[in-house]
């Protein structure tokens, strides 16, 4: 349905003056037909006998009534503009716009201004009914008229009205909630036997509390800030309530999930939960979205290569899953192939970008390949088994051969080596490896130096050595670096990291060998 921005023209005719100082709002029927195509158009009588002009604020609210099966709805639209009442009688042409179907509209208007005291003139709501036949309009006289009180705290707060809109949406929700389970109470106690009327009747009080303890939870959900916040910002972006589920635990603690609609048809909603009347988590999540993010993900050169590899394995996309955490989102899509095996990408975005992209699918089936290392296997000892018993030719003695002694091992060499690979570690960012090499390498120098031919502690290799001949506190120093940077409780850096390759190159090259040990 398209409809027109609900607007408020005020064309204003001075009439005679009246005497009470008083102001009085008046229209000639509480129910207005139009015809789908016409202006809504409705004069509104005033009647200033204050003998001076009045400027106040003129607040107006127009709602639509929505009925879909059994559910009703409502998504209502609030401004408020200054306006002046001349002296005297003057009318007001209300222009509520027009439509091209069937609908109706709730009115509420009040005008509010300060005489000396806070004072409101609030008339009873107007019902504007536009119809598709002429036949169909059944216009009465029906006088609505209201005059000046004093203004309560609710009728001049904006917030206080804001809520308690939120509240009659609530309740409508609850009411279609409360009316399913009301219908399935009533079917229960029709079973129950007549002579069962105490069950009945606890059973009813039952359900009384659950309802209770619902509308409870549901004033202090229409009451929190955070939960009014996201409703406002989705009926600003054209989002109305459809419907909604909410699970008290008890009057202050439960989930709930309000589902909201646009004119397109794309889908908002807002769930939580709430502990002892605190609305511990909240969120809310659109359409429009999540299908950026998912529009965002398809772009992603990463996911099109993980989406290419599962299509070209036979997968084909099977859900979607969504998780939002705070600003971060979790994406999860499911694949399926002929085999029923499972794939899945999984995205996360932060703020709206992707930080991480994952791939999961079932490992390659090799087990049609089993049969061929046994068939092998098979051949080769059917080979073994027919040389041994058909070969006619004679078993040669082996000859002795003289053992070749063992080349020395070179640990200077080796050593060395290892002092290279450090480096090259350290500047491959391989800390843990780089340092762990050092202190290897001259731990295997020094007990070769010791002559000693079993694995020794750090601490035992020094007890071999004096600081006549080695520098002992620095060797100490080094194996203490390397074993805090393998337990990651030391940073390693460039500095310490240089003073230990150049201590191991002197000791390993015989810069501190003075003596002959």
């Amino acid at each position: 349905m398209k409809k027109y921005i609900l607007f408020l023209v005020f064309f204003l005719i001075s009439l005679p003056v009246a005497f009470a100082a008083n102001i009085v709002m008046s229209v000639d029927q509480s129910t207005y037909y139009f015809k789908t195509g016409e202006n809504a158009v409705i004069p509104m009588k005033l009647d200033n006998s204050y003998g001076k002009s009045i400027t106040g604020d003129l607040q107006y609210s127009v709602t639509q009534q929505i009925t879909q099966g059994i559910a009703q709805f409502s998504t209502s639209n609030t401004q408020s503009t200054t306006f002046t009442v001349i002296e005297g009688n003057q009318t007001a042409a209300l222009n509520f716009g027009t439509s091209n179907s069937p609908v109706t509209y709730v009115a509420n208007l009040s005008f509010n201004y300060n005489d000396g005291n806070d004072m409101t003139v609030a008339l009873d709501p107007i019902t504007i009914i536009f119809v598709s036949d002429e036949s169909q309009k059944n216009n009465v006289q029906n006088k609505v008229q209201s005059s000046s009180e004093k203004a309560t705290q609710s009728q001049n707060d904006p917030f206080v009205q804001q809520q308690q809109r939120l509240q009659e949406r609530l309740d409508q929700m609850l009411q279609n909630q409360l009316s399913s389970q009301n219908s399935q109470q009533r079917l229960q106690n029709n079973q129950i036997p007549q002579d069962s009327s105490a069950l009945r009747q606890q059973m009813q009080r039952q359900s009384e509390e659950r309802n209770q303890i619902q509308q409870e939870f549901q004033k202090q959900l229409a009451s929190n800030g955070k939960f009014q916040e996201l409703h406002q910002g989705l009926l600003q972006q054209g989002y109305n309530v459809t419907n909604g589920n909410l699970t008290p635990i008890s009057n202050s603690t439960g989930d709930f999930e309000i589902n909201y609609k646009n004119e397109q048809g794309k889908w908002a909603k807002i769930q939580g939960s709430m502990k002892n009347g605190t609305v511990t988590d909240i969120q809310k999540q659109t359409q429009e979205e999540r299908d950026n993010l998912l529009a965002k993900l398809h772009e992603d050169p990463t996911f099109k290569k993980y989406a290419a590899e599962l299509n070209q394995d036979g997968f084909s996309e099977k859900d979607i899953k969504f998780q939002d955490e705070g600003n971060k989102t979790n994406i999860q899509l499911n694949y399926e192939n002929d085999k029923v095996q499972s794939a899945t990408i999984k995205a996360e975005f932060e703020d709206e970008k992707i930080t991480k992209i994952e791939i999961e699918k079932p490992n390659p089936d090799y087990s049609y390949l089993w049969p061929i290392p046994v068939i092998i296997l098979t051949g080769i000892v059917g080979f073994l088994l027919y040389k041994k018993f058909k070969s006619n030719k004679k078993i040669k003695p082996t000859p002795i051969q003289e053992k070749i002694p063992d080349k020395p091992f070179d640990y200077v060499f080796a050593s060395s080596e290892l002092i290279k690979e450090a480096k090259k570690d350290f500047k491959e960012e391989k800390y843990k490896d780089a340092y762990g090499k050092i202190s290897q390498a001259i731990r295997l120098f020094l007990s070769h130096k010791a002559e000693l031919k079993r694995e020794i502690t750090n601490e035992e290799i020094l007890l071999y050595f004096t600081s006549a001949k080695y520098p002992v506190d620095d060797i100490r120093n080094c194996f203490r670096l390397s074993s805090l940077v393998e337990f990651a409780k030391y940073t390693p850096n460039e500095e310490d990291f240089v003073k230990m390759f150049s201590l191991a190159e002197k000791i390993i090259h015989g810069h501190y060998d003075n003596t002959t040990q």
